[in-house]
């Protein structure tokens, strides 16, 4: 699956710049491209793999390089003004290889929260292709501020994105750590999932093949669900086996290569998703079995299918294999889409209306959010 990863802000721009550098340790073809875009020239000068051309500085007439703040409103008008440039950048990389756009931005600050949306329709108008996003939800800690902006960007970005993968920093955090300090550990679960997810269907050799394989299509059918998705991901170490196990213990193994693909299955699902949530309110879903070619048993893969799709509310579960020679792990990748019950999201809204009311905001906003709380109840 191609991809196009548009960065807004400093969190975007982190994330897409580590897209970048993970993809490019990869054998070619690659499966990513990157743009960074931001209103704050310090930023996009602390990027290491992208491109100059490709990093977009947006505002210097209105804040001459120095940023928005955690202004998204005002981030929202930049972006407005200026997506033009941001087209014009994109319309000049080869659109027509790509499969889909991921849109990503910290839902908290001022240039990517206020941006995101913006650009997300403006990408719609233009191209066919599907547009998802992924917004990164500040921990509870960070701030009334960064709350009320994922408040308000979350109800502007919820009905323009194709589908909206969200992260809930605080999921990650280890005790007694700081948002900050966690950031590189978080950004990297990022990547690595959706790099497995996106990779799967590519062809780099006859031995990374799959017997089942997961191409594009059925990435943007699972997608399609829309609304909030959760992305999970566990792993397990595995022993290489040598000549005697293959030969003699055949069977004994395969049993329990289908009952680690299971457990894999179940651990990503119920205590790794990017965004804490009730998984069984998933209408869509599919599992990535990533892993030593020789441990990627198919009746694994279809046990955990199986499981799925008697525990999600659709029915609709896809599936495959994602051979890694070289590694010493069985992983999981699980893409939970449609989801229509995410407490963290909910809790979120709950603490906006009271910082809404406490700051005393202008009557319109609050209504606004009195919305945002009817629709995220009814997802």
């Amino acid at each position: 699956m191609k991809v196009l990863v548009l960065g807004l802000g400093q969190a975007g721009g982190k994330i897409a710049d580590l897209f970048l550098m993970d993809d490019r340790k990869s054998h070619v073809p690659h499966t990513f491209e990157a743009i960074a875009v931001n209103t704050a020239i310090s930023d996009l000068m602390g990027l290491q793999y992208i491109p100059q051309e490709d990093r977009i500085l947006l505002g210097e007439t209105a804040v001459k390089g120095h940023g928005v703040g955690a202004d998204n409103k005002k981030g929202a008008e930049i972006a407005e003004d200026e997506a033009e440039i941001v087209l014009n950048r994109i319309s000049k990389t080869n659109v027509s290889n790509i499969d889909a756009f991921f849109i990503i931005a910290g839902l908290g600050g001022g240039t990517g929260s206020g941006a995101i949306s913006v650009i997300t329709k403006h990408l719609k108008k233009v191209y066919d292709e599907p547009v998802y996003a992924i917004g990164i939800l500040p921990a509870e800690n960070e701030g009334d501020i960064y709350t009320l902006n994922s408040a308000r960007s979350l109800k502007a970005l919820l009905p323009v994105a194709d589908a909206t993968i969200l992260v809930d920093n605080g999921a990650f955090l280890r005790s007694g750590e700081s948002v900050r300090e966690a950031y590189d550990r978080i950004n990297a679960e990022i990547v690595k999932r959706i790099g497995i997810l996106c990779r799967s269907g590519e062809i780099r050799s006859r031995k990374q093949v799959g017997e089942m394989v997961v191409d594009a299509a059925e990435v943007i059918n699972t997608f399609r669900a829309g609304g909030i998705c959760s992305i999970g991901y566990a792993s397990e170490m595995v022993k290489r086996e040598g000549l005697f196990t293959r030969m003699f213990k055949k069977k004994q193994y395969e049993i329990g290569k289908a009952s680690r693909i299971l457990s894999v299955t179940k651990r990503a699902v119920k205590g790794r998703l990017l965004l804490p949530c009730d998984y069984k309110t998933a209408n869509k879903a599919l599992i990535i079995i990533a892993g030593p070619p020789s441990q990627l048993d198919r009746k694994g893969i279809e046990k955990a299918r199986e499981w799925l799709e008697n525990t999600i509310a659709g029915s609709e579960v896809r599936g495959g294999d994602y051979p890694l020679p070289k590694s010493n792990y069985v992983g999981c990748v699980v893409l939970l889409a449609g989801v229509a019950n995410a407490p963290r999201v909910k809790s979120m809204l709950e603490k906006a209306r009271y910082v809404q009311e406490k700051i005393g905001e202008e009557p319109e906003r609050e209504k606004d959010l009195d919305y945002l709380l009817g629709e995220i109840d009814n997802l």
